[in-house]
């Protein structure tokens, strides 16, 4: 026993922990894995959800020479035993510190140095470990909580992972040995490069000593095997690289466009009739047409403006002529002839508001409810509000969520969009303000107009923080009246109160892809009341997009559920691989016998936030509002702690869960769409993050759908470094 207990001091001291005085054992599973964290300060680079996630590798350290870490509990723990561990090369630094249970200020134990931290049992849902001195910039790798305390007892011998990795097509198949003991709870960890900070969980609980991790994209690969003992020590093997040269998931890059049309559709120098090669409507919409691409899911039928057999339309908005930007697009978007609307390059290279409602400029009941305005205030709100004294501040509230609060203004209300039609925002600088369009049309819950075959794709909409419920009900793209074969893609939504892709009245067989709504309150209605029966034909595709509420606005009570990703009434809807940060709860809502399958979606959230909320909390209410006899399919999707950039930390949390029946929507699909989504289907991990925030919204790179795609590698290669 002397020998076992000198061999444990030795080893003890070589990983950073105090073995002075009466150290005791560690009884049970650590408590801290899973649990949130939070702190007083940090350094560059490290995070409080550090100490919690079971890697020595990575670690929290406080912006100076002292500083506060905590572990906390959605309900609370006994714990009788603490551990501190230092990362290694950083041993040594923590000085004087105090354990403090938060709940009642009790000082449960002080000492100096990193290690084991013994004490009488109490409940709690916080402990903080307080450093008060330290030589240099203290860290902590790990905040380890167990349940007991009680005499000292050496542990077991340090295992050793020994991990071996190979390519098979598109898998990545691994072994590995435990050496020295045997492993209680194994774990698979991927990244794309050797550096542990930002690499995903892939799998836990692994039994046996084999893994294969299968449809991946072409490239490098290094992965980690993590064994953790039954005190809940973690070891890991060194970084191991596997190179999967033809890809699964993700795609590689497509087959291409010719060089006419890329340099017609890319070269901001070359507007759109300027094309030495592409010349008349036809072959510039077919250009535009084949290089954005082919929609996947439900919408899969929409080809918008483009008639292959002949006879599309391209209109070319402009700006200084006799009929303005707005009273174009409202013309062109009036006819059911096969119409791709674009934007002149040129008119458009500055940033330039395009506002539909400045149609109804001229109506007097518009410039009664705006005090008197002339027809030129009404279509400049900054006008409006210097000759009337209102400050820059309020100047959009005051002019668009009072004054045009109105539901009788009809001559605001939004234009009608007929059927084969495009609008197109690429290369322009244009931003619709305020509201949009309507896909069709309905009075009382029925039809009056249904639209057939449009795409919006690539524009900015940007509505002015109204509030929920406006009078005017200022959507910015809605679909209604049985309208259908509709393509939603590739747009950039902004600070809308109501809706960004609303689905109303029976519309059916859309497709929403690669959009990014940022500050959005309420994405989507699908059905907008319990009695409209004709909701039961709704069916959407919603994937790969990018839904993104910023820290500032996190913990505002305007923004904290019900999100609508969607609020379903009788449909159904598809959601695959979609990417949230900052949501917090009730994203969804199934009513009325509604239908959702929900498949590797992520959520990312960061574990500095202003509600206090962590990992618990989020499992518990992301995807909680499923009602009466609706049924809801979670499958592959999970929430992650992050910091401030949407990088993942720490172990996911499962958001799995069945209620009621949901069909198997895949098996509605065409061919095409289900070759496309098998080969480019992606886990909820970093990978597919890192694809959605460089595809999502107006001006993303072009996504698998497009022959233009430069292919899986190239994109995650060009992901930018954040996602607010």
């Amino acid at each position: 026993m002397r020998n076992a207990t000198r061999t444990w001091l030795l080893w003890a001291a070589a990983v950073g922990m105090a073995v002075a005085g009466a150290a005791h054992a560690q009884s049970g599973p650590n408590l801290s894995l899973g649990a949130g964290a939070d702190g007083s300060s940090k350094g560059g680079s490290t995070s409080y959800g550090h100490v919690t996630d079971g890697n020595p590798g990575t670690w929290w350290s406080p912006s100076g020479t002292t500083g506060r870490i905590s572990v906390k509990w959605s309900a609370p723990q006994t714990v009788g035993t603490v551990v501190i561990r230092e990362p290694a090369g950083m041993q040594g630094r923590i000085g004087p510190w105090r354990l403090v249970n938060n709940g009642n200020g009790q000082v449960l134990a002080t000492g100096s140095g990193a290690g084991t931290i013994a004490f009488a049992p109490v409940p709690a849902s916080k402990l903080n470990f307080e450093i008060l001195a330290a030589s240099g910039t203290p860290a902590v790798a790990e905040f380890e909580t167990y349940a007991g305390g009680g005499p000292s007892t050496p542990p077991m011998t340090p295992l050793t992972v020994s991990l071996s990795a190979s390519a098979s097509g598109a898998e990545a198949r691994l072994s590995w040995s435990v050496a020295g003991g045997t492993a209680a709870r194994q774990q698979v960890y991927r990244d794309r490069d050797a550096d542990p900070a930002g690499r995903t969980l892939v799998a836990d609980h692994v039994a046996g000593t084999a893994y294969a991790d299968p449809v991946l994209p072409a490239g490098t690969y290094y992965y980690w095997v993590r064994a953790l003992d039954a005190d809940g020590n973690g070891y890991e093997s060194s970084a191991v690289p596997v190179t999967i040269a033809s890809g699964g998931g993700g795609g590689s890059a497509g087959p291409g466009i010719s060089a006419a049309c890329r340099e017609l559709v890319e070269n901001p120098a070359v507007n759109w009739r300027e094309s030495p090669t592409l010349t008349g409507d036809q072959a510039i919409v077919a250009c535009l047409a084949e290089s954005l691409g082919t929609p996947v899911g439900f919408g899969h039928r929409a080809t918008g403006g483009y008639d292959p057999a002949g006879g599309s339309t391209l209109v070319v908005v402009t700006r200084g002529g006799a009929a303005s930007p707005e009273q174009q697009i409202l013309d062109a978007i009036g006819t059911d002839a096969p119409t791709w609307i674009v934007f002149d390059k040129d008119d458009f290279a500055a940033p330039t508001e395009v506002a539909m409602y400045r149609n109804g400029c001229a109506n007097p009941a518009v410039l009664a409810a705006l005090g008197g305005a002339t027809a030129a205030e009404c279509r400049d709100h900054r006008l409006w509000c210097a000759n009337r004294g209102v400050s820059s501040a309020s100047c959009e509230d005051t002019f668009f969520n009072t004054r045009l609060n109105d539901s009788s203004l009809d001559a605001l209300k939004l234009p009608l969009v007929r059927s084969n039609t495009t609008i197109d925002g690429r290369g322009a600088n244009a931003r619709f303000i305020f509201s949009g369009f309507k896909l069709g049309s309905d009075s009382s819950g029925s039809p009056t107009h249904s639209t057939r075959n449009v795409i919006v794709t690539n524009n900015r909409f940007v509505g002015v923080g109204h509030t929920e419920d406006h009078d005017l009900d200022p959507d910015m793209v809605r679909s209604t009246g049985a309208s259908h074969d509709i393509w939603i893609h590739q747009n950039t939504f902004e600070n809308t109160g109501d809706s960004a892709y609303d689905v109303k009245v029976g519309a059916y067989d859309i497709t929403v892809s690669f959009n990014r709504l940022h500050n959005v309150k309420r994405a989507a209605l699908h059905g907008s009341s319990d009695s409209h029966t004709i909701d039961a034909q709704i069916t959407t595709t919603v994937h790969n997009n990018l839904y993104v509420t910023t820290d500032d606005v996190f913990g505002d009570s305007a923004y904290n559920g019900l999100r609508r990703v969607p609020l379903l009434r009788r449909g159904q809807s598809h959601l695959f691989n979609n990417v949230f940060y900052g949501y917090r709860k009730d994203v969804l809502s199934v009513r009325v016998g509604g239908r959702i399958a929900f498949e590797d979606n992520l959520f990312l959230n960061n574990i500095v936030n202003s509600k206090g909320d962590d990992l618990d909390d989020w499992i518990a209410n992301l995807l909680r509002d499923v009602r009466d006899t609706s049924g809801l399919r979670v499958e592959g999707s999970v929430v992650r702690y992050s910091d401030a950039n949407c990088q993942a930390q720490g172990a996911p949390g499962d958001l799995s869960r069945s209620v009621g029946s949901v069909p198997d929507m895949l098996a509605a699909y065409d061919a095409g769409s289900l070759a496309l989504i098998e080969d480019n289907w992606l886990p909820a991990d970093m990978d597919l993050a890192r694809y959605v925030f460089a595809t999502a919204g107006k001006g993303g790179l072009a996504p698998y759908i497009s022959p233009a795609t430069p292919g899986f590698a190239a994109i995650v290669a060009a992901a930018p470094a954040g996602c607010q």
